[in-house]
This record gives C-alpha cells, structure tokens and sequence, in this order.
C-alpha cells in the first residue's frame, strides 16, 4: 500500500510540475474564463488535467513504442501543436474584436451557456498534440519502475490519478484567476484583456515553431 501511496505523492507533485509552468495554453484558460465564466473556463481546465492523465497513463504502459513515435514524428507533431497554438491565438483575437463592437450581457451569457463542452474538446485536442508533454512523462517514468513490479495495472492508476489530481488543482486554480479578472473588470477591459492575450499565444506559438526547426 505504501507504494501506491508514493506513486500517487508522485503523480500529484508531477501534475503541479507539468502545469504551473505559464504557457499558452494556460493564456488560453484565463482569457476564456475571463470572457466567457468559470463554467466554461472550469471545463477547458479539467480536459487539460484529463489529457495529462491519459499521457500519464499512456507513457507509463507504453513507454519505449512512445519514444518511437516521438522519435519518427515529433518534429510534425510539435509544428502541429504550434499551428494549433497559432489559429486558437487568432480566434481569441477575433472573438475579442468581434465582442468590441457587441458587448452585450445577453450575448455573453448564452455564449457562456453554450461552450462548455466544445471548450472542453478545444482544449482537450490542443493539449494532446503537446510532444513536451510526453517527453515530460518519459523522463519521469524510469524512476517510477522499483515502485510498480507487484501491480502494474493499479501502480499505474494511482500515478495517472495523481497527475490528474495535480495538474486539476493548477487548472482550476487558473480558471478561478480568471474569474476574479472578469469580476472587477468592465466587458470593455475584458476584451482589450482578450486581445493582449491572444496577441501573447501568437507570439508564444510563433517561438515554439521556431524553436522545433532550428532544434531539428
């Protein structure tokens, strides 16, 4: 039991590792909070804790045919990840010029009604073409062997559940940043709020692309 109990202690503190590091995708999660409420943002945040959870899983099961994959195509995977990063950063940019000219509360609400799930698939696929993220998982995982011969099934389930545990408090965490922006700020402010962050994801997206070719 003992050793459950660790891989967890270990999965949860891996989780805040993977997620506190500031990135785009955590951009993503303010401005989407800060635009459309803590419903829809509290949804993008629990698909990129499920997506960390599913690398945890996936890597600790099928470490070495991971490696190869990223091996073979991790360069098209992480330009993927990028041009994904860049056409999410111009729909925030758009979204935020459309809402200059239609701040509307009524507007605001039914868009907030209406996203959650398609938030949570948005984010959920732009966190899953993140090679970092796995590579991050790969080079963890070996330290993680003298803890999981008895049971492998359940000694993954108790780190896959700790990374989900740890990178949810982060992401929520996030997502209620947002919400205190949204709630002492006009929808004026929000969407000039929304265009410096889109503007930021470009940038952030631009570096990664630049980034993966000159590493290639």
């Amino acid at each position: 039991m003992s050793d459950f109990l660790e891989l967890f202690a270990f999965g949860v503190t891996a989780g805040l590792a993977l997620a506190i590091p500031v990135g785009p995708m955590a951009l993503l999660l303010i401005d989407t909070t800060v635009l459309q409420g803590l419903r829809v943002g509290a949804a993008g945040a629990l698909a990129m804790a499920t997506v960390d959870g599913g690398y945890a899983i996936t890597v600790f099961l099928a470490g070495s045919a991971i490696s190869v994959l990223l091996g073979s195509f991790g360069l098209w995977l992480s330009l993927l990840g990028a041009l994904i990063l860049l056409i999410l950063g111009l729909q925030t940019i758009y979204r935020a010029a459309v809402a200059t000219k239609t701040l509307k509360k009524a507007e605001a609400e039914k868009q907030e009604h209406a996203s959650a799930g398609k938030t949570f698939l948005k984010f959920a696929g732009a966190t899953i073409v993140n090679p970092p993220t796995a590579l991050y998982f790969l080079a963890i995982t070996p330290s993680l062997t003298g803890l999981s011969n008895a049971n492998p099934m359940a000694s993954t389930a108790a780190f896959a559940f700790g990374v989900f545990l740890g990178s949810a408090v982060w992401q929520q965490s996030l997502a209620l940043a947002g919400l205190a922006i949204r709630s002492v700020t006009t929808p004026k402010v929000r969407t000039w709020l929304s265009l410096l962050g889109g503007t930021m994801i470009i940038g952030l997206a631009m570096i990664l692309a630049y980034r993966t070719i000159t590493a290639s």
